[in-house]
């Protein structure tokens, strides 16, 4: 199986879970914090990347483990980002990832990790982006709207480089909105 189609079964597969832990919310309320699904443009902020379409989010945030106390209880999650259009596809555990409330229903989120894709490592081709390695570092930022304690709305971007570990190292930057729903 080539990593292209290993990339984007895992993605689908990572947002089949997060549909169905929403599902059935009673016995993965116990380590699965939150839920989030949402549309991002693909690498939108780029001169020379690969085509400009939609991409399909889903990620779920456990809850912090208790002996990470000392570190403003960080979530971890993990996630996918599904390319529509033949891009990038992504695959993130993000170990470090912390929500923190800015008052009335306003809050903001980020987080820290690693991810595994399915794009080119190297070459030089028009409008395709070059990773460089299979694994690369991944981060997100994310500002968002609590409408219930459940339901919230966020504004997100992810990024995904192998901070110049590689020899080609084009990053990949993904932008566009989540609904999150919290148990």
């Amino acid at each position: 199986m080539s990593i292209e189609i290993f990339g984007r079964r895992l993605s689908a597969a990572i947002l089949a879970l997060c549909l169905g832990v929403t599902a059935f919310s009673a016995p993965a309320s116990a380590i699965v914090d939150e839920v989030r699904v949402g549309v991002f443009a693909h690498d939108p902020f780029a001169r020379n990347g690969e085509s400009s379409h939609a991409d399909i989010n889903a990620e779920i945030v456990f809850e912090s483990p208790s002996f990470m106390s000392w570190a403003f209880n960080p979530r971890p999650r993990l996630g996918g980002t599904l390319s529509g259009d033949g891009g990038t596809s992504l695959v993130y555990l993000d170990l470090l990832g912390w929500t923190f409330d800015l008052g009335g229903n306003f809050f903001i989120d980020a987080a820290v990790g690693g991810a595994v894709h399915d794009g080119e490592l190297k070459g030089n081709a028009p409008n395709t982006r070059y990773f460089g390695c299979r694994a690369n570092f991944h981060q997100s930022a994310s500002i968002g709207y609590r409408f219930t304690p459940q339901l919230s709305l966020m504004a997100s971007v992810e990024h995904m480089s192998n901070a110049s570990l590689c020899d080609q190292n084009d990053g990949l930057t993904n932008a566009g909105v989540r609904l999150g729903y919290s148990f």
